[in-house]
């Protein structure tokens, strides 16, 4: 089979930083799962961003589909003809959309039963044929947040249009998109290599635009970000630090086509702000980054990253100077003006500060949470009872500053920082900043006990609040970022090693709520439940243990996150061990016929039983019975399920040489309850029914 080589690139005007991720993963897997469903093999696939480019290569694509014979299954048999043997419409109709006479079809076999069919020999297409269709239908669906109109509005996308470049083994493919037209023509730098640059593979593609001041590669020019100002601070004679910021230099790589960087400074009266102040003026509005001295302290210089490279950079120095002057001057200014007035003196303005319409202010949201914190101080933290109502008062206090209302994402930091101002204790304004630990999947959590037991407060009173009046979060969107809240509960409760329920909270918070609530407290009780359960399902999955093992254990425990995963992880153990697949049917066994004939909980006529084999396994139950809550109290699941597997040879040695189904209904009822015991001590650690054996 022949192959060909493919590039296409659709030129745009400048999109968005934060699109490309999204966009070019989705061009990756839904191309590669394309091209498998056209039956077109490719030996390698790559997908190129910039902001004013999408481009993709393919390399050693099949030149054209491979005929195939295909089975066509048209309507049950006993549908197709009628009592006299003679074809209904059914069956003629099926014949003629298939293009074949009704002697031409087949009777098949089905699960659902016999079946009439035909077999068709499908001849493959020329890729370039599929690709025209393949393509555009690609370049539509890709998940942009948000897509415009231009023109007399009959286009859509997230940027308007400007050139395609298809080009399939040295030929321009015959399509178009979004009033484009495809040749082999791309376009370089904006302003550095405006002209045409001829492009027709996938080889030239990244070289030719090189040449061209545009880096096509995110890679290549992160990288390149990174080595500008490595170059930028390493000129400079000052003994200055780069404040390191991932976020920016990723988001500045996917604004620039050719990354060049210059060293600014600033006015010396403008370091009485607080780092975090700077940075975020720095950050937020001109996308600069902040430095700093050896000590750690904000020093008067930034790094702008330029996309061009000019003919005097100290013309385009003075002009980032200008424009961060003005931000910071807003900055001082607020930060001035918040300092005028002590952070506690802010409460009540909180009243005015709408949280959500149908969940009241945020004066009232504090006033919920409050009383759910304490509450779980009282179990958490009996002794900073005093200080985490304090730091309740004002950890919302800082959102009707200045500043924060400026730089919302100042939250918390701010409140900390106009809390010391205002001489409250240390602990207080670090559990203000605290409280909204973490931001983000896999970040920070709070380092105090009060900041955790208040992060776990406010994340629970808005999933709560939300699940009450119907804020329910769908597949695709989450406003309030409900999974990322409750995901920061359970990595706080796991990483406190609390061990306590989540129900009775959960009830507090639907109690503090119930004038606000719009459904049964009991149907939100369970849905938020069931909410915590899938997160920490996920949570388990991602953490490599199985599916099976994960849903046994949380079918019993999933209101005690800290149980559920030593539970899983001490089952996933035993789990790789040898013998467990057998062991596994033993347990299941146990817990199907309890299930069968119905637990006995409440047997006490154990003389009854007479035979070795089950005397012996009530003498070893009863000894664990007796151990296993030492094993439960230190939180030792791997312990205590050592010792239920080592019930295994009893177990066996029982159904070997006992009916369980006795004749005698004295001898049955005993048996099954002693089964229901073993049953019991299963139930310690997870229902086995759950577990796969295959």
């Amino acid at each position: 089979m022949s192959k060909v080589d493919l590039i296409l690139e659709l030129g745009v005007e400048e999109i968005p930083a934060g699109y490309f991720g999204p966009a070019i993963s989705f061009l990756k897997e839904k191309l590669a799962g394309s091209l498998a469903e056209a039956r077109l093999p490719f030996e390698q696939l790559k997908v190129w961003g910039a902001p004013r480019r999408l481009g993709l290569g393919l390399w050693g694509l099949a030149d054209h589909q491979p005929d195939i014979e295909d089975e066509v299954v048209g309507p049950p048999l006993s549908a197709a003809y009628d009592s006299n043997g003679n074809p209904t419409k059914a069956a003629t109709g099926f014949a003629g959309a298939q293009g074949v006479a009704v002697s031409d079809l087949k009777t098949v076999n089905t699960p659902k039963g016999r079946y009439l069919a035909v077999q068709k020999s499908v001849k493959g297409r020329q890729a370039s044929e599929v690709m025209t269709t393949l393509l555009p239908e690609l370049l539509a669906a890709l998940p942009f947040p948000k897509n415009m109109r231009w023109g007399r509005g009959e286009y859509t996308f997230v940027r308007p249009v400007h050139w395609l470049l298809a080009v399939m083994g040295g030929e321009v493919l015959p399509l178009a998109f979004a009033g484009a037209k495809a040749g082999k023509v791309s376009y370089g730098h904006r302003f550095l290599h405006p002209g045409a640059v001829v492009i027709t593979s996938p080889d030239e593609y990244e070289a030719r635009l090189a040449e061209a001041h545009v880096l096509v590669d995110f890679e290549k020019r992160q990288e390149m970000v990174r080595q500008e100002l490595d170059r930028v601070t390493r000129e400079t004679s000052a003994d200055l630090r780069l404040v390191a910021d991932e976020e920016l230099v990723e988001e500045v790589a996917n604004l620039l086509e050719e990354p060049v960087a210059v060293l600014g400074n600033f006015d010396s009266h403008y370091l009485d702000l607080p780092l975090a102040v700077a940075t975020t003026a720095m950050k937020e509005h001109q996308r600069y980054f902040a430095m700093t001295d050896s000590q750690g302290r904000l020093a008067p210089y930034f790094i702008a990253v330029n996309n061009t490279r000019a003919r005097d950079m100290k013309v385009v120095r003075k002009g980032h100077e200008r424009v961060l002057r003005a931000r910071l001057d807003d900055a001082r200014f607020y930060f001035n003006e918040d300092c005028k007035v002590k952070l506690a003196d802010r409460e009540r303005e909180l009243e005015g500060v709408v949280f959500h319409h149908l969940l009241g202010t945020s004066w009232e949201k504090v006033t919920r949470f409050k009383a759910l914190a304490l509450a779980l101080a009282e179990v958490a933290a009996p002794q900073h009872q005093e200080q985490l109502a304090r730091a309740a008062d004002l950890c919302k206090c800082d959102l009707v500053t200045g500043v924060v209302k400026e730089f919302p994402t100042l939250q918390g930091v701010m409140g900390r920082e106009y809390a010391l101002k205002s001489g409250e204790a240390p602990e207080v304004a670090e559990a203000i900043r605290e409280h909204y630990l973490p931001v983000r999947a896999g970040g920070d959590l709070p380092a105090s006990v009060i900041g955790a037991v208040l992060s776990v407060a406010d994340k629970l009173d808005t999933i709560c609040g939300c699940f009450s009046v119907g804020l329910l979060p769908s597949g695709a969107t989450d406003p309030f970022a409900l999974r990322r809240g409750a995901l920061g509960i359970i990595n706080i409760i796991l990483d406190r090693g609390w061990r306590d329920s989540l129900e009775p909270l959960i009830d507090r918070a639907l109690e503090n709520l119930s004038d606000r609530a719009k459904r049964p407290a009991k149907e939100t009780r369970a849905a938020v439940l069931d909410f915590f359960k899938t997160r920490l399902k996920n949570l388990l999955t991602g953490q490599g243990v199985s599916g099976d093992v994960a849903e046994a254990v949380l079918s019993l425990y999933s209101d005690r996150p800290l149980s559920v995963v030593l539970r899983a992880r001490a089952l996933e153990a035993l789990k790789t061990k040898d013998g467990f697949k057998d062991l596994a049917q033993v347990f299941k066994r146990v817990v199907n016929i309890v299930k069968k004939f119905g637990a006995r909980d409440d047997f006490t006529n154990w003389d009854i039983l007479s035979h070795e084999a089950e005397k012996k396994l009530l003498g070893r139950i009863a000894s664990l019975e007796s151990r296993s809550g030492s094993y439960l109290n230190a939180g030792d699941f791997t312990g205590l399920l050592g010792e239920i597997a080592s019930l295994r040879g009893p177990v066996d040695q029982f159904f070997e040489q006992v009916l369980v189904d006795d004749p005698n209904q004295d001898i049955r009822e005993a048996r099954i309850a002693l089964l229901s015991r073993l049953g019991r001590l299963f139930e310690q650690i997870a229902d086995f029914s759950r577990l796969s054996t295959v």
